[in-house]
């Protein structure tokens, strides 16, 4: 566990740049656009490969271990709440992430650099999937039920469309930190 913890360390500037560049990019569900965008390329510049949501924001990626276990899934919610009377809300959409998923992501972004250190991956079996999802709140129902009449959507939440679409197949046990 301390080795993690020491990957996790070295990545401290980009956890905490990560959670205040979202903090400062609030989209509601399924609009969050810039911030899937922005997780996307800290990935990518990790070295991971991507499984985009078809005609939507978020992503995943598997890690394997090549040993034999469980899949673990951990998870980051994108979208943010709608609060404009809150002093850093959006001052045209009224958006902010009060809801705390900006540390959500800047966690998950933590955990895929620690698991690029060398070494790391050694102490761990099964396969980890690392899944950027939309639409945790459930707010815009008009807007939801739009893409939903246009067909992008089946579910108004996130983590019930990914798993219709099979983005958690395979998945034995999933989690999330929620400040």
């Amino acid at each position: 566990m301390k080795d993690l913890i020491n990957a996790v360390e070295q990545y401290k500037e980009l956890l905490l740049n990560a959670e205040r560049w979202i903090w400062a990019h609030p989209e509601t569900g399924y609009r969050e656009v810039e911030t899937s965008a922005y997780m996307a390329e800290q990935f990518r510049a990790l070295g991971y490969e991507l499984t985009m949501a078809e005609g939507i924001t978020g992503f995943y990626t598997v890690l394997d271990t090549g040993r034999e276990g469980p899949e673990v899934m951990i998870l980051g919610e994108l979208d943010s709440i709608i609060c404009p009377a809150h002093p850093d809300a959006n001052p045209v959409t009224g958006a902010v992430h009060s809801c705390g998923h900006n540390a959500q992501c800047a966690t998950l972004l933590g955990i895929a650099a620690a698991l690029k250190v060398p070494g790391i991956l050694d102490k761990f079996c099964g396969r980890i999937r690392l899944c950027a999802v939309p639409a945790e709140e459930l707010l815009e129902i008009e807007y939801r039920s739009e893409l939903k009449k246009q067909g992008k959507i089946k579910y108004f939440g996130g983590k019930s469309e990914f798993l219709s679409r099979g983005y958690f197949d395979g998945v034995d046990i999933a989690f999330m930190v929620h400040t």
